[in-house]
């Protein structure tokens, strides 16, 4: 089940969040998880957090943005795009083990360098 879509800085929605904690894209491939506000690859890299509506980087700076965003320190968010069909999920693969979250850096103003559809790469 679909609690969340997470949209780039132009809006394009490109990831879905299910309600088992899974990132996925609109075709259904699986891009990585997300254990509490932390998000990882299946390949047990943290790439960033996902907190508040709003996914930063590992410098705090914005790398994409939910439906409903309550995070006050955050760069202008443009309009959402159209949400395309959601296609048949894949199987999830294992969770791998977790390393030591790093610290959360302060929350910045900026968008992040990092292309959300880059993200969990």
């Amino acid at each position: 089940m679909e609690i969340d879509v997470i949209y780039d800085r132009y809006g394009k929605p490109v990831f879905r969040l299910l309600s088992n904690g899974r990132v996925v894209k609109f075709n259904g491939v699986n891009a990585g998880f997300l254990v509490r506000d932390n998000l990882y690859t299946y390949r047990g890299r943290h790439v960033g957090w996902y907190a508040e509506g709003l996914v930063r980087d590992h410098h705090g700076h914005v790398v994409g943005f939910g439906e409903n965003v309550v995070d006050n320190v955050h760069p202008l968010l443009p309009f959402k795009q159209f949400k395309p069909f959601a296609g048949f999920l894949q199987f999830e693969p294992f969770r791998p083990f977790l390393p030591f979250e790093p610290f959360r850096p302060f929350k910045s103003y900026a968008w992040s360098n990092i292309l959300l559809e880059n993200l969990f790469n």
